[in-house]
């Protein structure tokens, strides 16, 4: 008994030890960075475009405090993604060089692989160096290397940074048909439903026992779904814009409960 406690007194000391060196490391990692990427604040940010070479570009405007993707699509977008997105800004900067000490092209920065433009500020990004796996970043006449941890957010699809419910926040619908017939009782459930994956639409056509929903917001706008299951799920195909929401198996059981009679 005595041994074995005081081997798990041995092995709590080693793991402490590893701990702290693990600290240390990171301390004296981030005591050698220079200033953040950009002084931005956040919250005052109204504005946000993301363009890159081998991806779709995408515009966010805070509207009432709301992020909203303004292109590719027309939709409130998932704030959680686009704060991901302006976090980069803050990105601790190993060093910083002029740029006229580098060749742009060579680093991929003529034109940039990607571009972050946050309001009137513009970060261009391009390769990593293969030392450090630091990414060139330009802002301005300066160039920065910055420890990547940011490029797939860059490089997300447009779907993926959509607000995941199946109704716009905040908006409460007025009608809700389901297969020809009013349900205003599930009308709770669909303003809190989320999706798991939204993704773009592959075909216009939808399976022929597909069921249609009519919903009619406060705000007069009309969103139109088409409900279908594949392999445990319920995909909720949007008319406009084109667009596939996949729900969890309970998720979809709230939605097409028995409808109230007409």
């Amino acid at each position: 008994m005595q041994r074995a406690a005081r081997t798990n007194l041995i092995l709590l000391a080693v793991v402490a030890l590893l701990g702290i060196g693990v600290w240390l490391q990171v301390r004296h990692e981030v005591d050698q960075f220079e200033p953040p990427l950009s002084a931005i604040d956040p919250g005052t940010v109204q504005t946000l475009e993301v363009r890159c070479l081998h991806c779709t570009a995408r515009v966010f405007e805070r509207v009432n405090g709301q992020w909203q993707m303004r292109a590719p699509y027309a939709l409130a977008a998932d704030a959680t993604k686009v704060e991901r997105l302006l976090a980069i800004a803050g990105s601790a900067v190993r060093n910083r060089r002029p740029l006229a000490e580098l060749d742009a092209t060579k680093i991929g920065l003529a034109p940039p692989l990607m571009s972050l433009r946050i309001d009137a500020q513009a970060l261009d990004f391009g390769m990593t160096d293969a030392f450090n796996g630091d990414r060139y970043v330009r802002s301005d006449d300066v160039i920065a290397m910055v420890p990547d941890r940011f490029s797939p957010y860059l490089l997300a699809t447009p779907e993926s940074e959509l607000d995941p419910h199946l109704l716009p926040p905040g908006r409460t619908p007025t009608t809700l048909v389901i297969d020809g017939k009013q349900s205003m009782a599930r009308a709770a459930a669909w303003s809190a439903a989320r999706a798991t994956e939204i993704s773009a639409r592959a075909g216009a056509s939808t399976p022929a026992d597909a069921i249609s929903v009519e919903i009619q917001l406060d705000d007069g706008t009309t969103i139109h779904y088409q409900l279908s299951h594949t392999e445990g799920s319920v995909i909720a195909h949007r008319e406009q814009p084109a667009l596939d929401y996949t729900l969890d198996a309970s998720q979809a059981e709230a939605l097409l409960a028995e409808p109230d009679e007409p």
